[in-house]
């Protein structure tokens, strides 16, 4: 039976509102507002089509790597809109790109792609975190603008405007041109701890765990969001828990979408608010973090909204 879903505000300090998540209640809150269906992994979208070239839509900017994009092309995709995933664009050398800004969050390392892009010559344009959700392209391609960098607002693009809109304008843009940036961003892992025989880490992303091994005993604190993207990646690297960022929950909490599914493998899952820890820095929700929502498997083990990174990753590893 289905339980109602239950709300916790405040706790947190100012500009700062956590969510509990109790019970199966978690997965309810997901999708209370109309929205498209996310395209699906590896899959693309065509939102727009000029002789300029094409505004193409995916769920994530980690599957770029597709013949079918041009350097013609601009992209717009579920993805958060830090310097750590400007790379995915640049390598295929796109025209534009158009990403989540994750409720901008603590140190505004939600938008901080922005300056990269100015820096690394690519216009670079954010969606406001509550118009789309995140981890769903379709959902991208009706968002509004919130932020655009210097180059994106030197082509017309603006706050407010639609993404059709911005895509339109960004299109204008001369083809890119490849580059396999070297943004200066830490991919280390870290082990911060041992309980019995399993680790705890932290680390940017869960895909900085080098792959083939077994994890099932370990934990991690990683820095990108913990939307449903997190389902796919953990075929790859099963762990016993994770922790990542809410990226301000984003439309319909879908900053979140990768705790339910973890449910249903038995993994213990929570998220920490995205003004608590910069998003992008696993360091920071290690050492940062506050947790703003938990599932099923976390609230089982003790994990609860309030909590701090390393003890809710302790309670997670039992």
């Amino acid at each position: 039976m289905m339980r109602r879903r239950s709300f916790l505000y405040g706790g947190l300090g100012a500009g700062l509102t956590s969510l509990a998540c109790q019970g199966r209640a978690l997965a309810q809150m997901m999708g209370t507002d109309s929205d498209p269906a996310a395209l699906g992994y590896k899959k693309l979208g065509t939102v727009l089509s000029t002789p300029e070239g094409r505004l193409i839509s995916m769920d994530s900017l980690l599957f770029m790597d597709d013949d079918r994009i041009t350097t013609n092309d601009v992209v717009v995709a579920g993805s958060y809109c830090g310097a750590a995933t400007l790379p995915h664009a640049t390598r295929k050398g796109v025209k534009a790109v158009i990403a989540h800004d994750a409720g901008i969050g603590k140190d505004e390392a939600g938008v901080s792609a922005l300056a990269a892009g100015d820096e690394h010559g690519m216009p670079v344009v954010a969606v406001a975190g509550m118009s789309a959700s995140i981890s769903n392209g379709n959902s991208m391609a009706l968002g509004t603008i919130s932020r655009a960098n210097r180059l994106a607002r030197e082509l017309g693009v603006k706050p407010g405007q639609s993404i059709t809109e911005a895509g339109a304008l960004l299109l204008k843009a001369p083809a890119g041109k490849p580059n396999a940036l070297a943004i200066p961003f830490d991919k280390k892992v870290y082990e911060m701890d041992r309980v019995g025989e399993g680790r705890i880490f932290a680390s940017s992303a869960l895909t900085n765990l080098p792959p083939g091994q077994d994890y099932s005993k370990d934990v991690i604190a990683w820095g990108a969001h913990s939307g449903a993207v997190v389902e796919d990646l953990m075929a790859k690297w099963r762990v016993k828990g994770w922790i990542g960022n809410d990226a301000g929950m984003a439309k319909n909490n879908t900053g979140i979408g990768g705790l339910p599914p973890s449910n249903a493998l038995g993994i213990a899952a929570a998220a920490v608010s995205t003004m608590s820890a910069r998003i992008g820095d696993g360091m920071s929700t290690y050492s940062e973090g506050v947790i703003s929502a938990v599932n099923d498997v976390a609230s089982a083990k003790g994990v609860r909204v309030g909590m701090k990174t390393p003890e809710a990753l302790r309670l997670m590893i039992r």
